[in-house]
């Protein structure tokens, strides 16, 4: 099928198409058997190492699914006409926004064996860290940018859903004002939540460790996530649904090219912290680096400098790479697994009493079933809203013609 061929009434019957058994049943069978292996490690006489395994991935997949939501709010406001058809893959994300609230309150069962300033106080920041009120005003940030997502994400299906029930095509610009409103206060709540969140729940476990760019540094790390699942979605769907003619290679250049190039905002990000770090020479800064580029934990800093930049890097720098779905994927994953072994990085060293790494069976399961919980929602979203928008796909399959 060409780009030319893929009328109105094509798109919406793509709209219905989602393979939401086959997600529904992966998202099943994961989240069962990751939920199995979690359960056997918080009973097992050692529940410490499931907690930890437990947070990374709280942090990792609630960053990456607000994150898809964010990404679609860039469209709007960046009047990106070229994800007209991927847009909706993207803002599925947001049902998983629902479940990281209840995910959280794993956090609150689990806060002796995760935040280390219950059992060491830290005089300094006493009224900061403190049980009621830090769990209180994580969980309500976490509400409100569920809250603000879904509003969000409803006020732009809203059209489709109109179109597909009454038969009628809906503008392109149909509630454009609202839409482009709700998109700033997504941006805006995920830059300043996401930056309270990195720092009460990742920076708070290292005592007296401070960074003012680390906050950035997570939620765009987030992000790059964001995208790189989407490469990977997109992909899968083109073929599940299918949707060839309709995901063009054009537009799959163009999703590439923004992975690639927040793989090297990332590694600017990365190293501006360090370089600063670095020169500045301060204890209550360098320990925290250091500890985990020397030592035991030396080939988990490398692994995740190699896996997110320089394969991520030096494979996607031509056009072929991008276009060809294999290397895309594979690519993908790659940037996906260092990004997860970041956030190992980053929380496990502090909280595990000075051992060494160890992933087994126990993240392996806890990090299945996130997943499984994250396809189950994303499942749940296909199935109840058009998961193509066919005014926005038809508008971006236009402007490709010209």
């Amino acid at each position: 099928m060409s780009v030319a061929v893929a009328s109105r009434s094509d798109l919406v019957q793509r709209a219905r198409q989602a393979p939401v058994a086959r997600f529904t049943l992966f998202g099943a069978i994961a989240a069962i058997v990751g939920g199995i292996v979690l359960i056997m490690g918080l009973i097992s006489g050692h529940p410490e190492r499931a907690w930890a395994a437990y947070h990374v991935n709280f942090m990792f997949w609630a960053g990456l699914a607000q994150a898809l939501v964010v990404f679609a709010a860039t469209q709007k406001l960046a009047k990106g006409h070229w994800s007209g058809v991927i847009i909706r893959f993207a803002e599925a994300g947001v049902a998983f926004t629902t479940v990281t609230v209840v995910l959280f309150i794993g956090e609150i069962v689990g806060r002796n064996y995760i935040f280390t300033w219950i059992h060491e106080p830290r005089p300094d920041l006493a009224w900061w860290l403190t049980n009621k009120w830090f769990f209180l005003r994580n969980g309500a940030i976490l509400v409100l940018l569920s809250w603000i997502s879904w509003r969000f994400v409803r006020h732009d299906v809203a059209p489709d859903v109109r179109e597909l029930t009454g038969g009628q095509p809906v503008d392109r610009l149909d509630n454009a004002p609202r839409i482009s409103r709700d998109a700033a206060w997504v941006i805006l709540a995920y830059a300043f939540g996401y930056t309270l969140i990195a720092i009460d729940l990742i920076m708070s476990l290292s005592t007296r460790w401070v960074s003012t760019l680390f906050g950035a540094f997570y939620f765009m790390g987030s992000f790059l996530a964001a995208l790189m699942v989407l490469a990977i979605l997109a992909i899968a769907l083109r073929g599940a649904m299918p949707l060839e003619g309709i995901y063009t290679r054009r537009q799959q250049h163009d999703l590439a090219k923004l992975c690639f190039g927040f793989t090297v905002f990332w590694a600017y990000l990365m190293w501006s912290q360090f370089l600063v770090i670095w020169y500045g020479n301060l204890p209550e800064e360098t320990y925290f680096i250091f500890y985990r580029l020397y030592g035991v934990w030396r080939p988990i800093g490398t692994a995740v400098f190699l896996m997110v930049f320089v394969i991520p890097f030096i494979g996607l720098l031509g056009v072929k790479p991008k276009l060809f779905a294999p290397t895309m994927v594979g690519f993908a994953l790659v940037s996906l697994v260092g990004i997860w072994l970041e956030r190992y990085l980053e929380i496990v060293p502090a909280i595990n009493g000075g051992a060494g790494p160890v992933i087994g069976i126990t993240e392996i399961g806890v990090t299945l079933f996130f997943a499984g919980l994250f396809i189950l929602s994303w499942a749940w979203f296909a199935g109840r809203y058009p998961i193509i928008s066919p005014r926005l796909a038809a508008d971006a399959l236009e402007r490709e013609q010209h």
